[in-house]
């Protein structure tokens, strides 16, 4: 196998760098003013075509910081939302802890497990039924007032039909003569007071409560609070809109009223 042939240098070169390499030797290790100041020139210059190096290390450096901090930061967003989300779902249960201290109805609490909203129907899924006691026709509220009420159980599940539905009627009580009425919703939280005569007195804020006459509602449950009234001249009964009291636009936990 053929040797690899070594670079000739010269003597003279040889001895030239040699030299050179211990008179730079002995000049650093001296330590008089000129030295000193050589020195402090060299290191200048060193740093400046040291620079460009040093300037990609750093940007480099920045961009693997700023990599792991943006990782971070997403890990704290996510556990933001979350913190979030169980502070909003600790305070409606709160909420409805409190409400039930305070009822004398006889409920049970129900996680909604699916939003059916459809047209004609609008309709949710709880995870109670009848091993729960859950059986059809039972009123279902929130702590501000009626939802609707269950149309259909199984074991583990029951399907309630909103107070937003078109087909939804319940009969109400407003007013100090706690005349009756009819609720009839028309358009998202909104509905009407149908029945109410034009000679009852009547004012914007009052709450419709459920009348109790029916064998599904039990009296005084809030239904809707009255937002406008027309009193027609070629009406008997005076045009009541009202706006639903219960939270129909987002809710995950209900009452059964057993």
């Amino acid at each position: 196998m053929p040797r690899s042939k070594v670079p000739y240098i010269p003597k003279d070169v040889l001895a030239l760098i040699l030299t050179l390499s211990l008179s730079a030797l002995l000049l650093f290790t001296r330590t008089s003013p000129q030295v000193q100041q050589l020195k402090f020139q060299l290191s200048i210059l060193l740093n400046k075509v040291a620079y460009p190096l040093t300037w990609y290390k750093g940007i480099f450096s920045i961009r693997e910081e700023n990599q792991v901090l943006k990782y971070q930061l997403v890990q704290l967003t996510l556990l933001n939302s979350e913190l979030e989300s169980y502070r909003k779902e600790n305070e409606r249960l709160k909420e409805m802890l409190n409400f039930s201290n305070f009822q004398p109805l006889q409920f049970i609490t129900a996680n909604v497990v699916n939003h059916n909203f459809g047209l004609p129907a609008q309709s949710v899924t709880l995870n109670v039924g009848t091993e729960d006691k859950v059986i059809k026709n039972l009123t279902v509220m929130d702590q501000n007032g009626l939802l609707g009420k269950t149309v259909q159980t199984t074991g583990k599940a029951s399907m309630v039909q909103l107070i937003t539905d078109k087909n939804f009627r319940v009969s109400i009580r407003i007013g100090e003569d706690r005349a009756l009425g009819l609720f009839i919703p028309t358009h998202g939280k909104y509905g009407i007071l149908d029945g109410v005569r034009k000679s009852m007195p009547l004012s914007v804020g009052e709450i419709a409560y459920t009348s109790g006459i029916s064998e599904i509602y039990p009296p005084n449950i809030p239904v809707a609070k009255v937002i406008s009234i027309d009193k027609r001249d070629d009406q008997p009964f005076q045009h009541v809109v009202v706006e639903l009291l219960a939270s129909i636009d987002s809710f995950d936990f209900v009452f059964v009223v057993l």
